[in-house]
């Protein structure tokens, strides 16, 4: 399982570009499916996964049209404000993993709000890092 970092690398011009191997065009090439990691077992204990995990959370910008990713990522860290930095992973049409580097912003994401992207609903909750996101149906919007 790729980590919120990875994603964050490899958008922010890590991996090959910088002279490293891709890794997520190998694993593209592999060719594997969900079904290929049913048998794969987590140490939740561990706590490098832990830490991968920490201040997690869904974001779903409430749309079926399309927008700009990096217009979405620069206009909610405006409106957060946070302190450090904040990773986004897309995971699915509209939606992202959103990871807080610290427990203030996490639950300044969380609790503050209603946000908005383009007069959209930004769509909140916290996530734990190992479930699928696309079956996660409770969002919430603090008014």
């Amino acid at each position: 399982m790729s980590s919120p970092s990875d994603a964050h690398s490899a958008a922010s011009g890590g991996g090959a570009a910088a002279g490293n191997p891709d890794l997520g065009d190998f694993f593209n090439q592999l060719d594997l499916n969900d079904e290929d990691f049913d048998d794969v077992e987590i140490d939740v204990d561990d706590p490098e996964i832990n830490e991968s995990v920490r201040w997690l959370a869904l974001a779903r910008v409430h749309t079926e049209k399309n927008f700009s990713q990096s217009a979405f990522y620069k206009d909610m860290c405006a409106a957060w404000n946070p302190t450090q930095s904040v990773r986004f992973k897309p995971v699915g049409p509209n939606r992202y993993v959103v990871q807080a580097s610290c427990l203030g912003d996490w639950e300044r994401m969380m609790v503050q709000g209603p946000w908005l992207f383009r007069n959209l609903a930004v769509l909140m909750c916290p996530y734990d890092g190992f479930s699928k996101t696309d079956e996660i149906k409770k969002f919430h919007m603090p008014i």
